[in-house]
């Protein structure tokens, strides 16, 4: 049957064969002789490679919803950086706060201290003296009753006599 068909569409189907190989017409070609190879294999080869084709095609629109779905996911991902970033400045800055409120407190705490020991040291000062100022009150009066005592001798003998005298008179 192959010596039917002209040269000229002998030529157009070997020079075509590429294209013609998976058409309708391709197999059947092969079938009456005209066409190279097998029309078994071409059918199997033409089938796996249309099977392949529609896999790679629906494979291809799943890797393309993956890869926007990861996209979306790093931009949701760098976003929550962005906020853990801040987040953890914030902190650190209210930790800088905190630290520099702690050390003036700590200050207060010790001048306060300062003004209690400067406090308590003049209030025993001042202890100190009104001690001394009693002590020597108490020194004056054990004084004066000493001179008392001292003029007691003279006094009474001088008042015996006049006594004397003026039982005499």
């Amino acid at each position: 049957m192959g010596n039917a068909v002209s040269k000229s569409n002998s030529d157009y189907i070997n020079k075509n064969w590429n294209k013609l190989r998976c058409s309708p017409i391709g197999p059947f070609l092969q079938m009456i002789g005209i066409a190279p190879g097998s029309s078994g294999s071409t059918s199997s080869s033409c089938a796996s490679s249309a099977f392949s084709s529609q896999f790679n095609s629906s494979m291809t629109d799943h890797l393309n919803m993956s890869k926007k779905l990861t996209g979306g996911m790093d931009i949701i991902n760098s976003k929550i950086n962005g906020f853990r970033k801040v987040i953890a400045s914030m902190e650190q800055r209210a930790f800088e706060d905190l630290a520099q409120v702690a050390s003036k407190i700590f200050t207060i705490y010790v001048k306060i201290g300062n003004i209690f020991y400067v406090l308590i040291k003049n209030l025993i000062n001042i202890m100190n003296i009104f001690k001394k100022t009693i002590k020597f009150g108490a020194s004056i009066a054990k004084l004066l009753i000493s001179f008392m005592n001292l003029l007691e001798t003279p006094v009474n003998f001088a008042i015996h006599i006049t006594k004397l005298f003026a039982r005499m008179v």
